[in-house]
């Protein structure tokens, strides 16, 4: 399976020391190196900064082969255009987003997209994680931001789960 994220899902999840989610539920991710420049920007947290300074093997860093279009660049910030634009050449399986400009773009051209959220709650689902609200809103105090209605779906959707 080739999944490509950009920026902030694999930021939050760091920082929530929850990086190796994406491994267990996905194996190999793929970011552009914009995406990396981002995580490694100085105004990153510190512990995210670390975690990437000595990232583990099933995190790569690749060069995308074409520029993005103008569309992307006009639009999205460089992680996000790079990582659509290394989703498309890779023909990946998935793109994990969680903007809401960059989903519709990429849904557009017709990538599947995956937010944290939706990694959360199949994490949750898998058992690799024993409580995906008190993990969200430890993303939210960490500056993750989602709308309400996805909220309280989230919500609902984790609450099926424990009645199944």
């Amino acid at each position: 399976m080739t999944v490509v994220s950009n920026t902030s899902p694999l930021r939050y999840l760091i920082a929530a020391g929850q990086g190796d989610l994406l491994a267990k539920l996905f194996g190999t991710i793929l970011i552009p190196s914009a995406a990396e420049r981002e995580i490694l920007d100085p105004h990153a947290p510190p512990s995210v900064q670390y975690w990437m300074a000595q990232r583990p093997p099933w995190l790569q860093v690749r060069e995308v082969q074409t520029a993005p279009d103008a569309e992307l660049t006009g639009q999205l910030d460089p992680g996000e255009a790079e990582a659509i634009q290394l989703a498309q050449e890779l023909r990946a399986d998935a793109l994990i987003m969680d903007e809401r400009r960059g989903r519709l773009v990429a849904a557009r051209r017709g990538i599947t997209v995956i937010g944290v959220l939706g990694m959360l709650r199949e994490s949750y689902h898998r058992g690799y994680i024993d409580n995906p609200l008190a993990l969200a809103a430890q993303l939210r105090s960490l500056g993750f931001r989602t709308s309400r209605a996805l909220a309280r779906r989230f919500e609902e959707q984790i609450r099926e789960v424990d009645q199944a």
